[in-house]
């Protein structure tokens, strides 16, 4: 037997505050902030976090010491959590227009690009609106579709009904990572390392190439220990087991093809140098190598290094690619559910097949 829906405040409720000027205001604000936190955090580590925890327990907090009702803080919450959507949809998207040079699509960015991306981002939200409202009485009513994060959601918004918002514990940890933040950035008092980055090689001799083994330990950054606690154990060992298999296994193979032919034809004796701690003879100083100079890992690790020059230009378009067909995978595995979502929403436009009314959502 199908288990009922049952919301948590009464569709027949009009009297608790619900749209108002506080609510949107606040969540306007935590759109902003979180929405650019989370751009930030994706172009760094290649995925955005669930911005809705932190919004939920930021509104409850706030709107508490104006007495503002759980709808409020629910819109209060929907909005700020946009900003990190909307913030994806950027991050995944607009760089492209920028890769690929003099073919680029956007080879230099203008004030007319800027223009662009902005109408791009507008339509692209507004259609995610539309969506979310033919979508919305499907995905809330049907209890068979899986939401583990708007689970939790609902769970800390009726539990901060109860007098606990869990603010401290958010605010407390946001504090922390900037003190370690402090202590590693550049910026600040930087004692501790971000990470550590080296490689080593395998077998060869002085005329034939052997293996080279380049490797980057995680870094040490409080908001990427954040994501991997937020997306759990599972996806973030998948996330580290994609890392060891491009750096590894995908390019000890890549650079066996390129370590002898053009302008990496020295890589792997610049390689050896390096392990070595020995002087670059003049011939052998090509890129960002120095003659009569011992290399560095930042020769090959780095903005500069040859190595990660490299693995942009192959062992990324593999990850671009993997992304993709995981995408239309996971579209594929929704089918069912989006499109008879989509069927029932627009059968519902016209009210209830019995002339009932259909309850607000």
């Amino acid at each position: 037997m199908e288990k009922k829906f049952k919301p948590y405040v009464s569709p027949e409720d009009t009297k608790t505050r619900e749209l108002t000027f506080r609510a949107v205001l606040l969540g306007a604000v935590m759109a902003v902030v979180l929405g650019g936190a989370n751009t930030y955090l994706g172009l760094k580590a290649g995925m955005t976090v669930a911005a809705t925890f932190p919004a939920a327990v930021i509104a409850m907090a706030v709107l508490r010491m104006f007495k503002g009702s759980i709808l409020e803080e629910n819109i209060a919450r929907t909005t700020g959590a946009v900003g990190e959507a909307l913030a994806a949809g950027a991050i995944f998207t607009i760089p492209a227009f920028l890769i690929g040079g003099k073919d680029a699509l956007w080879p230099e960015v203008t004030a007319m690009n800027y223009v662009q991306g902005t109408i791009l981002l507008l339509v692209g939200g507004i259609l995610g609106v539309l969506f979310v409202i033919l979508l919305r009485r499907a995905f809330m009513g049907d209890t068979s579709l899986p939401f583990p994060e708007s689970v939790a959601c609902t769970e800390i918004v009726k539990a901060g009904q109860g007098g606990s918002s869990g603010a401290g514990l958010v605010f407390g940890s946001m504090g922390l990572a900037a003190l370690i933040e402090v202590f590693k950035n550049g910026n600040g008092v930087p004692i501790i390392g971000a990470k550590v980055k080296a490689l080593f090689t395998v077998g060869g001799t002085a005329k034939a190439a052997g293996g080279t083994f380049p490797y980057v330990s995680p870094s040490a950054s409080p908001a990427f220990l954040g994501v991997g606690y937020i997306i759990g154990p599972e996806l973030a060992s998948i996330t580290f087991a994609g890392g060891v298999f491009g750096w590894l296994f995908l390019m000890p193979l890549v650079l066996v093809f390129v370590s002898t032919t053009g302008e990496h034809q020295y890589l792997w004796q610049q390689a050896q140098h390096y392990v070595a701690g020995a002087r670059l003879p003049a011939h052998m100083a090509t890129g960002p190598f120095k003659a009569d100079h011992v290399p560095t890992i930042n020769n090959f690790i780095g903005d500069q290094g040859v190595l990660s020059g490299i693995y942009a230009g192959s062992i990324k378009n593999v990850a671009i690619g993997a992304m993709i067909v995981g995408a239309f995978y996971t579209l594929f595995k929704m089918r069912k559910n989006l499109i008879g979502g989509m069927a029932r929403s627009f059968s519902s436009l016209g009210g209830s097949s019995d002339g009932a009314a259909l309850s607000r959502t």
